[in-house]
């Protein structure tokens, strides 16, 4: 395909999606900005804060606590009720974790802004209303435009940050602290954008509200395809993902010695590769199917996790941030299987059920972490994740089906 045959495919595809699409592309391509203020440094600024590894650990493992009691509730009602005034309250508790942070005086304080980030984030899960905006054939498609071209304006945050942390006195407490200011001021902004600009989002049909709440979730094993091996799938997914939040710059900036260039450098290196990349891979997956992208990608993921123990020089952990981009996007490809394997009026059950078992894999995964840090040592997390990931996850996907053309009745 030509670079302008290409172009027009994204054009085209644009175009032809939904008004309320197109708003949540939007509030996410500015989010990224926002987000990107504090990403590197949560973990590091709980250290602050006073926390153990192990207490670093508990306090990102209430995330899965609270991911694991909302989830299937949030995916139910996610089914019956307006995705338009659920997203919208999830955008407004998104807005307030910030201003938790920036108040803290203990790490304690932390634990009820990850726990109302993860309940938000599954309110205002962009995931669900994307699932029923979008249809198969420009699902990989429009998710790089909203993955790949959507992060350009991030690129630029992670180096502003760490200009604006030496402006407010380097990676400790009172540099970090104004950042979640600036942060709850930007996503006040965002919520209100999305407020005033959605409208109601409509789909398909929704499920009878006679449906009990257990049957209801029995009936998405009885209209789906192998359900119960893709929970499997995205739970070790969520495993390697939290594990991997919780430590990644901590261990960068404790053990190799990154300073803010070098941490916000690692997050744009991992911005630019999904900027240049995402679109092209993400219409690759959708000409000769998710799987086969995700094993191409996956040895790069294996090369980024062993570049952060064997790096000598703190430099050297910017190409495991290039590396570490090409997973982003994997993960992207393969959550895009998800709702391909249900019927679209079971997709909130189905993203609940998913969050369920994944909030109880966020919960473990950070504590497992804690304690190999500390009686193993910090390098054994990153290949605990490689091997979970290599043989566990690649096997079990080998024995799924190509969901591209898969059709769920």
């Amino acid at each position: 395909m030509s670079n302008e045959g290409f172009l027009a495919n994204l054009v085209t595809v644009w175009k032809r999606q939904k008004r309320n699409w197109k708003v949540i592309v939007v509030r996410q391509w500015f989010d990224r900005v926002f987000q990107q203020l504090t990403t590197q440094y949560n973990s590091i600024y709980i250290r602050a804060l006073g926390a153990t590894p192990i207490q670093l650990g508990i306090a990102n493992s209430t995330a899965g606590v609270s991911g694991a009691l909302i989830s299937a509730p949030m995916g139910w009602l996610q089914d019956r009720y307006s995705l338009r005034f659920l997203f919208a309250m999830g955008i407004g508790l998104l807005a307030v974790v910030p201003l938790i942070y920036a108040v803290a005086w203990s790490w304690v304080i932390t634990i009820p802004a990850i726990m109302l980030s993860a309940l938000a984030q599954h309110e205002a899960s962009c995931g669900v209303v994307c699932d029923v905006c979008l249809e198969n054939r420009d699902r990989g498609t429009a998710k790089s435009i909203c993955e790949g071209l959507g992060r350009i304006p991030a690129i630029f945050g992670p180096i502003i940050t760490a200009a604006l942390l030496t402006l407010f006195g380097g990676v400790n407490l009172t540099g970090i602290r104004p950042l979640y200011i600036i942060m709850f001021a930007g996503e006040f902004i965002l919520f209100l954008f999305v407020a005033t600009q959605l409208k109601e989002i409509e789909r398909p049909h929704i499920a009878a509200n006679s449906s009990g709440f257990i049957r209801s979730f029995r009936e998405i094993f009885e209209s789906g395809v192998m359900l119960r091996r893709w929970i499997l799938l995205s739970t070790i997914n969520a495993f390697t993902n939290s594990m991997l939040s919780a430590f990644t710059y901590v261990y960068a900036f404790e053990l190799k010695g990154a300073q803010q260039f070098i941490l916000g450098g690692i997050a744009t290196g991992s911005i630019l590769v999904q900027v240049l990349f995402f679109t092209p891979l993400g219409t690759l997956a959708d000409r000769i199917g998710r799987k086969k992208v995700v094993y191409v990608l996956a040895p790069l993921f294996y090369a980024a996790n062993l570049l952060f123990v064997l790096a000598f020089r703190p430099e050297l952990l910017l190409l495991a941030g290039v590396l570490l981009g090409f997973q982003s996007i994997s993960n992207v490809i393969f959550n895009a299987m998800t709702p391909e394997l249900v019927p679209i009026s079971f997709i909130g059950r189905w993203r609940g059920l998913l969050g369920l078992f994944g909030g109880i894999s966020s919960l473990i995964a950070p504590l497992v972490g804690g304690y190999v840090w500390t009686y193993l040592g910090p390098d054994y997390i990153f290949y605990m994740v490689i091997a979970s990931d290599l043989f566990l996850r690649m096997p079990l996907l080998a024995t799924m089906p190509e969901t591209l053309n898969l059709k769920t009745n």
